[in-house]
């Protein structure tokens, strides 16, 4: 895990953990003051999401350790605030031992509630479509299949949902356990891509093995994928992310790849987007249906990188993998 909080004493920290645990934000204090000068924030929230970050920081750090059989590496790097960070004007500064008591009665909240071994920083995406919408109201499962994308973490949607993150994630736990959802690892979000374009990457599949595996491509290669497991939900949730390309699986309940792509066409605003159609059949049939829905191009499953990166590059100009 790692983080890169530049604090008021003037220098940033960097953790991270010999042990395999799920990755969070990365920001720097810096961009903060940066966004408050552009006016995008008021300087009064610059404390307010500095602490906010610092207690899950905390929060993680006393998780990890209290799961970890053995002692945790963590290493520190520092490095100096630029000037314009500097002004006094900018810096805030907190009490360490309230920020711990904070984030240790949190964790004791978190643990007594069941979810000892769940990170907060895991994003919940939908395995199994048709079992959900067996299970829940249509009402439930047009919520679920809104927000549980594999992208935004439990505290992402705690946050965009107004729900307490201990009851939120204690509703889905029984679609977890049940095999019906489960719950994605999301990468940092990198600092360091001035010189590269961070593509989105929509990905309309039923089946949560497939994403995640998608998910898994796109995120080591510095871009982000919104899934889509509901065809039915394919085309508002498209219209609000718009994303750059979209990956569309032929075999699914409801609506088959053709059928949506058509759909997506009709729409003045996918009339450039590339549309690339994923199945696990490879005939001269399937291609041509494919073009004739508007689909800029056809992918053989099973996804592989190589396959799913070469499809990229050759679709989307200036598309780069780190």
């Amino acid at each position: 895990m790692q983080y890169c909080p530049q604090l008021a004493g003037g220098s940033s920290f960097q953790r991270s953990s010999s042990q395999d645990v799920n990755c969070v934000r990365c920001w720097n204090y810096q961009s903060l003051v940066h966004l408050v000068q552009q006016g995008q924030i008021q300087q009064s929230h610059l404390s307010s999401i500095v602490a906010g970050n610092l207690l899950e920081v905390v929060f993680d750090l006393i998780q990890t350790l209290h799961l970890s059989p053995q002692p945790v590496k963590m290493h520190l790097t520092s490095q100096p605030l630029a000037a314009s960070s500097t002004d006094s004007s900018w810096l805030v500064s907190f009490e360490a031992a309230r920020i711990w008591q904070q984030a240790a009665q949190a964790w004791s909240v978190w643990q007594q509630s069941g979810l000892e071994r769940i990170s907060p920083n895991l994003a919940p995406l939908i395995w199994d479509s048709e079992g959900l919408r067996q299970q829940t109201s249509l009402l439930t499962y047009h919520n679920l299949t809104a927000f549980a994308n594999g992208y935004w973490t439990l505290r992402d949607l705690a946050i965009r949902l107004k729900q307490p993150i201990v009851p939120l994630t204690q509703s889905l736990m029984p679609y977890i356990k049940q095999g019906i959802m489960g719950l994605n690892p999301v990468g940092d979000i990198r600092v360091n891509q001035q010189s590269s374009r961070q593509f989105v990457i929509a990905y309309v599949e039923d089946s949560g093995f497939d994403s995640t595996a998608m998910n898994q491509i796109l995120d080591r290669a510095g871009h982000r994928l919104i899934s889509i497991p509901d065809p039915l939900q394919a085309i508002p949730i498209l219209l609000e992310q718009k994303p750059d390309l979209i990956f569309l699986d032929l075999l699914m309940p409801i609506a088959n790849g053709y059928e949506v792509c058509t759909q997506i066409r009709r729409i003045t605003a996918f009339k450039d987007v590339p549309i690339v159609i994923l199945t696990g059949s490879n005939g001269i049939v399937d291609r041509v249906r494919a073009k004739l829905a508007g689909a800029s191009g056809f992918l053989s499953k099973p996804i592989e990188p190589d396959k799913v990166l070469n499809t990229l590059r050759q679709t989307l100009p200036g598309f780069t993998s780190q």
